[in-house]
């Protein structure tokens, strides 16, 4: 099953997922894009699954919209395409942290590797937009991966801590209804 972090839809089966998944199958199945399952993003989530996220909420939103939502897609794919673990990364003297650097690496990769409009460009290079001050949004869909991407990081670092945190009340709970 795939699916987006608090979707009900199976991307490969359900009718609503389809279009979706006609617009980014390609990227699905490269083994460059499923690289990314190697690398944890956020909390227990792999990059892939976060990029999966990011794209598929962009798609929809953008859809809403009428705008362009096979690039928001494809674009929310390839966002961190950077392939290696952002965690244990040391910066050399001079080079800049992962938060600000990420994005273009990403763009050089996605770049390198598939075809990509600039819109696409646009969207992959800004997304971390307001930190790189400097990337300022050309389009309204690059404005919809930044927050979208901050969206997902949130829902991905928080829910799992919520949760465990949930379970450790609970126990505690328990603990003290039978003491």
């Amino acid at each position: 099953m795939l699916k987006a972090i608090g979707s009900k839809v199976d991307l490969l089966k359900d009718e609503k997922g389809k279009t979706y998944y006609y617009f980014v199958s390609d990227l699905l199945e490269n083994e460059l894009v499923l690289k990314m399952n190697d690398f944890i993003q956020h909390g227990d989530t792999t990059c892939f699954q976060h990029c999966l996220n990011v794209s598929y909420y962009n798609y929809k939103i953008c859809s809403l919209f009428s705008w362009n939502a096979r690039a928001a897609a494809r674009a929310g794919l390839l966002h961190d395409l950077f392939l290696y673990d952002w965690h244990t990364y040391k910066p050399d003297k001079g080079e800049r942290l992962h938060g600000f650097t990420h994005a273009g690496t990403a763009l050089k990769n996605a770049s390198e590797n598939f075809y990509i409009s600039d819109l696409e460009k646009d969207i992959i290079e800004k997304h971390m937009f307001p930190l790189n001050i400097t990337a300022v949004p050309r389009y309204r869909e690059t404005l919809v991966i930044v927050l979208v991407d901050k969206y997902c990081g949130l829902l991905e670092t928080v829910i799992p801590r919520m949760k465990k945190a949930g379970k450790v009340f609970h126990r505690i709970s328990v603990r003290k209804r039978s003491a």
